[in-house]
């Protein structure tokens, strides 16, 4: 078994393990919505390097699959349960993951 099949299994065990849903939707601004797994993670705090104990502002962000969201765009949504999401902007995209910035849909 090769080193890319090994990640690739481990990124399917942490969408399983780790995933808030399996069945979020993910609404492009224009084309077809698609079912998707997603980890939600709320409140986090951005700092302020250099400054322990400054916390610049709370947010929450959207970890799925790269290839989910690989053609998603700021404004696009993703919907988990009664709860609607905007896309904000990319924070981290390893290629396996990628980890959007995201605001609540008003």
């Amino acid at each position: 078994m090769s080193f890319s099949d090994l990640t690739d299994r481990l990124d399917v065990a942490v969408m399983q393990h780790l995933a808030d849903t399996q069945s979020a939707t993910y609404t492009p601004a224009i084309g077809d919505p698609a079912t998707i797994p997603v980890m939600v993670d709320r409140d986090i705090e951005r700092t302020v390097a250099g400054m322990q104990g400054a916390v610049m502002e709370r947010r929450t962000e959207i970890a799925a699959y790269a290839s989910d969201l690989a053609s998603a765009k700021r404004g696009d949504t993703v919907t988990v349960g009664s709860e609607i999401w905007r896309l904000v902007s990319v924070f981290i995209n390893d290629g396996a993951f990628v980890t959007w910035i995201v605001k609540p849909d008003r």
